[in-house]
């Protein structure tokens, strides 16, 4: 190793092999526990302090770390990773894309789909026009199930299933308090390095609100908008909170013998660099958890996995987003994520632009699906969006409009959300096979009396955090994580998922 780094020659001999000698105190027996009084020992130089952050500076800045109250990171047992795509705009989900029946479920088909996109003939009743391969049963020719197949193997879209939520939304705005990614960081979605991400910068992570009672301002989301980003969360503080008090106490005995500009080039090194020379020294001795939390360990443009589901990871900026994301949550370095998407406000007149939309939001959904499978983890994905979409009944004969009804304006009363599971062992399980909550009625809209969610948004998210914990056997939890209970005894009627495992 070159003399100018943080070399074994540097440092106290006593430490050179991992071996430290008895705990460096004070004259009165105590750890030095502040920065005063690091910097009153010699363990860090005060020109090498001001220099730009390390791993060292955060140590001696912190008493949590000198005096031994941090430990190695631990996911212990991991609650599913939950992923939001937030739709701006009002885009179709029901009927033309998931199916929705009447109070007997998605196949208790109503008169008349025209409202929702669909002409007579590809009417679901019809032979062909439905595809329940994944169990949620879609449109044979949703534009949205075809992003899905494009990106996933049949062997993935095997171990999905899902639910559809009837739920009428107010129309192109953001104040829909849609997302229930606190009450789910609550439900025990957490991650080792943030809690929370989504690619705004707002309180939810994306477009609409969360519910005001289930803010937490310490898990507001980070944002993440590039592989950048995700780089950037692995600071030396998070390594610093990794290490364990044995390691604190080796890096700080080894600095008490390194010169002033020996600390200095430490400093300057990036943190990547720095977590490597450390173990190389021999001073940290978790090497398999803290080269987790390197920020290569969190690029998915490093992750060969990511880079082979996620193809035009490095053209496209959404798809980079995505990827980013999807890899914090499948890591376990997030618990929960939100990815707004734009474009949904698509009622111009023709169908072909809400297909090409609908079609990319599939694919992305698809390779999300497809990246957990390739990793061995379970996924849960919830797809929702301010309002919805009426037809005008004009048949858009063209390559991109296929035939469907041409998209006119907005319509709230056909508004819905759904959710997709994906179960690294096998197919999730579905309650009483209950796939829909909710229902529609013959004229196309939201059934208002079907549900406690059919027309308040808010119940709807609470409704999405029941199903989450379904997933993990803890549905009788859902009022201590809620604060409240808007189902009681009628809570079973709005449970889609059986315990995963």
């Amino acid at each position: 190793m070159k003399k100018d780094k943080f070399s074994k020659d540097a440092l106290n001999e006593n430490v050179r092999n991992g071996t430290p000698a008895a705990p460096f105190r004070h004259e009165n027996h105590a750890r030095p526990i502040t920065r005063r009084d690091m910097l009153a020992q010699g363990l860090l130089g005060s020109a090498a302090y001001v220099m730009m952050p390390s791993i060292l500076s955060v140590i001696a800045n912190n008493e949590a770390f000198a005096a031994a109250a941090c430990t190695a990171a631990s996911p212990g047992a991991r609650m599913t990773p939950f992923l939001i795509f937030d739709l701006v705009g009002g885009g179709n989900i029901a009927g033309s894309n998931v199916m929705v029946g009447k109070r007997g479920g998605q196949s208790d088909f109503i008169a008349s789909y025209s409202t929702l996109g669909l002409p007579d003939a590809m009417h679901p009743k019809l032979a062909g026009q439905t595809n329940n391969e994944m169990g949620l049963v879609f449109h044979s020719d949703s534009a949205i199930l075809r992003g899905i197949q494009s990106t996933t193997t049949s062997g993935t879209r095997a171990n999905i299933d899902g639910a559809v939520f009837c739920t009428a939304s107010v129309d192109d705005t953001a104040n829909n308090p849609h997302n229930p990614i606190y009450w789910i960081n609550k439900a025990g979605a957490q991650g080792r390095l943030v809690s929370l991400v989504g690619n705004k910068s707002s309180q939810s992570g994306g477009n609409s609100l969360a519910p005001p009672s289930s803010i937490v301002a310490a898990s507001q989301p980070v944002t993440i908008r590039s592989s950048n980003d995700a780089r950037s969360i692995v600071s030396p503080g998070k390594i610093a909170t990794l290490l364990s008090p044995k390691d604190v106490e080796r890096v700080m005995r080894a600095t008490q013998a390194m010169s002033e500009a020996k600390l200095a080039k430490f400093q300057a090194l990036a943190v990547s660099d720095q977590v490597k020379t450390l173990i190389d020294c021999g001073y940290i001795q978790g090497t398999e958890m803290v080269l987790k939390f390197t920020p290569d360990a969190v690029d998915p443009t490093k992750d060969g996995i990511c880079t082979a589901v996620f193809n035009n990871i490095a053209g496209n900026a959404t798809v980079n987003q995505v990827a980013t994301i999807a890899k914090l949550l499948v890591d376990g370095n997030a618990g929960g994520g939100t990815v707004q998407l734009g474009g949904f406000d698509y009622h111009s007149g023709n169908r072909a632009d809400g297909e090409e939309a609908d079609q990319a939001l599939g694919a992305l959904i698809g390779q999300c699906m497809e990246y957990a499978a390739r990793k061995g983890q379970d996924l849960m994905i919830y797809v929702f969006t301010d309002g919805g979409v009426a037809s005008n009944g004009n048949v858009d004969a063209t390559t991109g409009g296929r035939g469907k009804l041409s998209w006119q304006g907005d319509n709230s009363q056909g508004s819905s959300s759904f959710t997709l599971v994906y179960k690294k062992d096998g197919k999730p399980g579905i309650r009483n096979g209950r796939r829909q909550i909710g229902a529609f009625n013959d004229t196309g809209g939201v059934d208002s009396q079907a549900a406690k969610t059919s027309t308040s948004v808010e119940t709807l998210a609470k409704a999405v955090v029941a199903n989450y914990l379904a997933l993990h056997g803890q549905e009788g939890t859902f009022a201590k994580v809620i604060g409240d209970d808007p189902f009681g005894s009628e809570l079973d009627n709005h449970l889609a998922f059986t315990k995963l495992r």
